[in-house]
């Protein structure tokens, strides 16, 4: 029995990550709610769960707020195009529950388009900042390029990054207990999964940023 216990126990291990992204979900809800540190909030997210991969993270709450402290300013860019995605998503999903036609079809297709296209780039160019230390213009390259050639992954990431609109959406019944899941674990946890995926991608000998 207090082997269970033990710190090097798996479920130990397993339960303290939970606990972590719990923590890191609420912290990063809490910074998004100023509206203005959203950006540098998903740009320390990143900067986090990548760490916790490699097992470099020291301490939640430290690093977090030092990563946002840190990343205001680099994230800016980054915040404008997140804006923009928000925007496109939440005129798409106004259209969608709208009684009348706010715009043509093939208007709605190409606004999806977009805002996929869109999303797929910011869940690279927010991993960037937060890991490699670039011009904007190089990180905003840099990730047209990743998004490109590793497409089975970006489609990965996409779909992650999609999820908690996806999910309200195709179980608008459910909002409140969603809601309150991607609130309280859902967002670092999808962060944390991507980081799988994009510390191998960044990790590549052949991925040169």
């Amino acid at each position: 029995m207090k082997d269970m216990f033990q710190p090097d126990n798996g479920l130990v291990q397993f339960l303290t990550r939970i606990c972590d992204l719990m923590l890191l979900s609420i912290l990063f809800t809490v910074l998004c709610a100023t509206v203005v540190l959203s950006g540098a909030a998903i740009t320390a997210l990143y900067s986090l769960t990548l760490k916790m991969i490699r097992r470099e993270d020291d301490g939640i709450v430290k690093d977090f707020l030092r990563g946002v402290r840190e990343n205001v300013v680099p994230s800016v860019p980054a915040t404008m195009l997140l804006f923009v995605d928000v925007l496109l998503i939440a005129l798409l999903c106004s259209a969608l529950y709208a009684e009348t036609l706010l715009f043509p079809p093939l208007m709605f297709v190409l606004l999806a388009m977009a805002a996929v296209v869109l999303t797929a780039l910011l869940s690279y160019l927010f991993p960037l900042t937060a890991r490699f230390e670039n011009t904007f213009a190089q990180h905003l390259g840099n990730s047209v390029r990743l998004a490109v050639v590793n497409l089975p992954v970006t489609f990965l990431l996409t779909v992650v990054n999609l999820l908690p609109v996806l999910s309200i959406l195709i179980l608008p019944g459910a909002y409140g207990y969603l809601a309150a899941f991607w609130f309280l674990i859902g967002i670092a946890a999808g962060a944390y999964l991507n980081s799988f995926y994009l510390r191998r991608v960044f990790d590549s000998p052949a991925k040169k940023l």
